[in-house]
């Protein structure tokens, strides 16, 4: 950080600058016309430009060329050893000792300053060990390895110095190490960081707390802290959080209690669908005061989907009586669910579904879900074929017996209750 002292000193030295360049151009071209006062300034003004950027990228490259060299030397001496260390291969629960020996180091070193000497080379090892616990090699079973490994070269407190002092895409690298590395972070910093100014860092450092922190200091996450420009990003963060969290066998949140605390729909409906992720079906009854006063047609579709994926069996008969209620996007949602809870009791909502809506896509779906509704359901399916008597209701039925069509692909297909972006979008090792 500049101090007060040394800012003035340079702003005093431009403005003195700037005050002699005026002061010589008045000088040398007071007899010219204005233009030509105007180009010449315009070409010193142009010729300074450019030699200030060619010294900027000067500067870049030779930082980068001194980056380069730092991560290429770490890489050909520790590279290899710290792959094995976090490695199916290795002990698992190795000592000191033995995680030294597997580095060819030994007291001396460690003690010289020779080895990770300055801040570049600490930030350096720190992001090798972190490519190595992330490749596809490493194990959850080395934990104990990498915290050794850890404890050796100090890298938890070179990162906490960091995420207190450093910038702050400094800030946010350090938090994904410390997550990835599995270890707790300063309560002192992790409060300090709560309150910082920028969202991005607030919001890392609660996905770090809600991985790590025990059963009973999860309170102050019940807040409308997501509702300020919550997106996929932050679903995407805080269902890895999550399940890092049931990985380590601690208990997973009442999330429907979350999304409740939220006022954002969109921000309601990630809760509700991570509710699925991690199967709470012992929250749903939670969703029922959502689901009958909501008019969001969007987070109607997700607790459709939930409920329907969780068979929450206490929530079809108020799925039945919604369906009718909803516009035809949301229909296929409920009807969905109901047939994944599949009781037998609410063929009639589907029929009703099918008979009810003027779009032909609805209808088709509704088809699917009465055909998938058990014994009774392919029933009924038969029986409004052989009543089918418009050109439209006949072609439903022809388009739907075609072997390419909705019609072999079962509603128990869990792929459309999982994110776009795959199965393990939220899945760790």
């Amino acid at each position: 950080m500049y101090s007060i002292n040394i800012v003035a000193y340079y702003v005093d030295l431009v403005l003195t600058w700037l005050t002699y360049y005026a002061t010589f151009i008045y000088a040398n071209f007071r007899e010219f016309a204005w233009v030509v006062k105007c180009a010449a300034i315009s070409l010193t003004l142009s010729i300074a430009l450019i030699i200030v950027c060619l010294v900027r990228v000067f500067f870049v490259w030779l930082k980068r060329r001194r980056w380069s060299r730092v991560e290429h030397k770490l890489e050909k001496r520790f590279s290899e050893p710290i792959h094995y260390i976090l490695s199916v291969d290795a002990k698992p629960n190795m000592s000191r000792n033995e995680v030294m020996e597997a580095l060819n180091l030994s007291n001396s070193d460690l003690n010289s300053r020779t080895l990770l000497k300055n801040y570049r080379e600490k930030l350096a090892f720190a992001r090798l060990v972190y490519k190595a616990r992330i490749a596809e090699n490493a194990v959850l079973g080395r934990k104990g390895n990498l915290h050794v490994l850890l404890e050796i070269f100090r890298v938890q407190d070179f990162l906490e110095e960091i995420v207190n002092r450093d910038k702050l895409n400094m800030k946010v690298e350090a938090l994904h190490m410390l997550r990835a590395f599995k270890v707790p972070i300063n309560p002192w910093i992790s409060n300090q960081l709560m309150n910082a100014k920028r969202v991005r860092v607030r919001r890392l450092t609660m996905y770090a707390a809600v991985m790590s922190n025990s059963n009973a200091d999860l309170d102050y996450f019940e807040s409308q802290f997501f509702d300020e420009n919550c997106c996929i990003y932050d679903e995407i963060q805080l269902g890895y959080a999550l399940s890092r969290r049931r990985s380590s066998k601690r208990k997973i949140p009442n999330l429907a209690h979350w999304a409740y605390m939220q006022k954002n729909p969109g921000t309601q409906c990630i809760f509700v669908r991570l509710m699925r992720m991690f199967e709470q079906r012992d929250y749903c009854s939670e969703l029922e005061e959502f689901f009958q006063h909501n008019s969001d047609k969007q987070l109607i579709e997700e607790i459709s989907r939930t409920w329907g994926y969780l068979h929450y069996e206490e929530g079809e008969n108020l799925l039945a009586e919604m369906l009718l209620t909803q516009p035809d996007e949301t229909k296929v949602a409920i009807m969905h669910a109901i047939t994944r809870i599949g009781t037998g009791r609410h063929l009639g909502a589907l029929v009703d579904g099918y008979t009810n809506s003027g779009d032909p896509s609805v209808r088709l779906e509704a088809l699917r879900c009465i055909y998938n509704y058990g014994d009774e359901g392919r029933e009924k399916f038969e029986e409004l074929e052989t009543k089918a008597q418009t050109d439209v209701e006949k072609s439903f039925f022809e388009f739907f017996h075609n072997p390419i069509t909705l019609k072999t692909i079962p509603l128990s297909d869990h792929d459309a209750y999982r994110p776009l972006f795959g199965n393990n979008l939220y899945g760790v090792d």
